[in-house]
C-alpha cells in the first residue's frame, strides 16, 4: 500500500488512479483524514496485496496501539446529525 500525503504531495485524481492500478493507496489530507483508493472489481487480490503489505500492516498497529477511541454512539449520533442537516438542505 502506498502512503500519500496530500499536505506534502500535490497530486491529481489520475495520477492516484495511476498508482491504484498497482496497488492500494492511503490518502492522508492535510486536516489529518484517511481515505483508502483501491481497484473495486478484484477483492480477493486487495486482501492479499494488504496481507503481504509491511507498511499496511504497520499502518493497522498503529492504529491499533492508538489510545483515542470513539465509541459506536458518538458515530451513529454525527451520522444522524449530517443526515438530518442533509434533509433540511433538499
Amino acid at each position: 500500500m502506498k502512503t500519500i500525503d496530500l499536505e506534502i504531495e500535490k497530486m491529481d485524481l489520475a495520477e492516484v488512479i495511476k498508482i491504484a492500478r498497482r496497488e492500494p493507496v492511503l490518502l492522508v489530507t492535510p486536516d489529518g483524514k484517511e481515505f483508502c483508493i483501491a481497484e473495486a472489481d478484484d477483492f480477493e487480490k486487495e486482501v492479499e496485496a494488504l496481507r503481504g503489505s509491511r507498511a499496511f500492516q504497520r499502518f493497522l498497529d498503529e492504529r491499533s496501539a492508538s489510545a483515542k477511541r470513539i465509541p459506536l454512539e458518538d458515530i451513529e449520533a454525527e451520522i444522524e446529525e449530517e443526515l438530518a442537516k442533509q434533509e433540511k438542505t433538499a
